[in-house]
């Protein structure tokens, strides 16, 4: 009897030994588990502190600035001809439909056009263009790339970009004369 006795006292003894190990080990896992989640928070904070004052550092846009520019640098310019800037008042015709328009740039090859109006991607039209030379002509051009899709915050001028198409030689004449007549008055008032 003395044995069974001392046989469960030992026993008690292990068990609470074990007990013992066994609470030390699941606080050293919940220790451990709560340093690691820890060390995270921080690196995340750490992370979210420096990306926000890099971004401030270098203004909003100039990071993205810096990817477009990567990009372009590998694109070839797509246009033929160099664009001018001009302010030039036209008129469009689209169907029954007449608008009248504002161009920013115009180049022997296209034009971008400064309108409210959302016209259709490859909408043929014919525009009536009041030049500087006080000489107004008509052209058949193509809508080819449209900014009445993004948002307002990123569009100086709402319009879109046209291509002169399927023009007489006449008509190309006109237009490459007043591109000249603009760039000779352009030069007179820089000189």
């Amino acid at each position: 009897m003395l044995a069974v006795h001392t046989f469960l006292k030992l026993e008690n003894k292990i068990g609470l030994w074990y007990s013992v190990v066994s609470d030390a080990m699941d606080s050293s896992i919940i220790i451990t588990s709560i340093t690691i989640g820890a060390a995270l928070f921080v690196g995340l904070i750490i992370f979210w502190f420096f990306h926000r004052f890099i971004k401030r550092s270098l203004g909003t846009d100039q990071s993205l600035q810096a990817v477009g520019n990567a990009r372009n640098k590998h694109q070839k310019e797509k246009r033929r001809y160099p664009r001018m800037e001009v302010a030039w008042l036209a008129a469009m015709e689209m169907g029954q439909a007449s608008i009248k328009v504002r161009l920013k740039d115009i180049s022997r090859g296209g034009a971008f056009v400064i309108c409210q109006e959302p016209v259709p991607l490859n909408e043929k039209l014919r525009i009536y263009i009041e030049a500087s030379n006080q000489d107004t002509f008509a052209l058949n051009a193509e809508v080819v790339w449209s900014n009445m899709n993004m948002p307002q915050e990123k569009v100086i001028h709402r319009g879109f970009g046209i291509k002169f198409v399927q023009n007489t030689s006449a008509a190309r004449n006109r237009l490459e004369e007043a591109i000249a007549y603009h760039s000779k008055q352009a030069g007179l008032a820089a000189g």
